[in-house]
């Protein structure tokens, strides 16, 4: 059942976000003091929360729920059992998406009774208690439960084995690809609308966080590279089989290799991860560009 404001104007609408007020109150300090000023002020009392528009606004603010995507994906991440950095996925593989969607991680939170809904901490005007600061210790002996039992309970054990097992350059490898760059780019952008933080700011706090990684987007379009890239990718394109054309235009239409397989009548979905990753070599040796696609640096359970 949504949370519903009477409006300063009369009007009763949703309170956008409320839901993630109690996980909100979960954040460690040693995480949410890397947030800004602005969502650090959300008042830790729910009664004196429902009674400042002002924070009503920050919750209600896409800023607030991209925080408690992100946080939540960093507590959770040591425990799905992958023992890497989620910096070294390109954000598509299923591990990094299920670790970024807070409703379940909440959803268990609450069913145990870890933390309350929010329509029991907002219920007649908001609790007046004030909220501390959960510890990093009680975070990690809690969610080094939560999260095998979540995963078990979603059935995402096999799902994750099974992408693990149909490994590619752009997941698993702690190398930067041009996939892993660009989501990161689209991801993190979405922060910078924050009036608060400067870019130049923000790309210091993103090297650091990214293993030396630079978030470089370009202030301008270079329309000359990007028509000398695409007229490159078709010259390419043109030197390849039919068949091998059909697997590139069935891969980026979405179809696992095993789809792929069935589609072009191959034996198994090895033959075809072959085919990829030869397509993908004859392509560093056509550009000049190494995008990780040597059989020494890629782990990929293909037999």
């Amino acid at each position: 059942m949504p949370i519903m404001l009477k409006r300063r104007n009369g009007e009763i609408t949703q309170f956008r976000n409320a839901e993630f007020i109690p996980a909100y109150y979960f954040i460690p300090k040693s995480v949410s003091a890397k947030c800004g000023a602005e969502l650090n002020s959300v008042p830790r009392r729910p009664y004196e929360l429902l009674h400042c528009w002002d924070a009503i606004a920050v919750v209600e603010s896409d800023l607030f729920r991209l925080l408690i995507i992100d946080a939540y994906a960093f507590m959770v991440w040591p425990f799905i059992g992958l023992g890497a950095k989620r910096e070294i996925y390109s954000g598509y593989e299923p591990s990094w998406i299920f670790a970024h969607s807070p409703a379940y991680w909440i959803q268990k939170m609450i069913d145990e009774k870890i933390i309350p809904t929010a329509q029991e901490l907002l219920k007649n005007g908001g609790v007046t208690e004030c909220f501390g600061y959960v510890s990093e210790e009680e975070i990690s002996t809690l969610f080094s439960w939560i999260v095998p039992q979540t995963m078990a309970h979603q059935n995402m054990i096999p799902v994750i084995a099974v992408a693990e097992e149909y490994r590619n350059f752009e997941d698993f490898d702690y190398r930067s690809s041009r996939q892993k760059t660009d989501f990161y780019r689209k991801w993190y952008h979405t922060r910078t609308a924050h009036p608060q933080i400067s870019l130049e700011a923000y790309q210091e706090e993103y090297t650091e966080a990214h293993g030396g990684q630079e978030w470089d987007m370009p202030d301008n379009i270079d329309v000359e590279l990007d028509v000398t890239t695409k007229l490159q990718v078709d010259d390419f394109l043109a030197t390849l089989s039919e068949k091998d054309k059909q697997i590139l235009k069935l891969r980026m239409q979405g179809l696992t290799l095993e789809e792929i397989g069935k589609e072009l009548g191959f034996q198994n979905h090895s033959g075809v991860l072959k085919r990829i990753r030869k397509i993908g070599k004859l392509y560093e040796k056509y550009s000049g560009e190494d995008f990780g696609f040597s059989e020494k640096r890629i782990v990929a359970k293909a037999e």
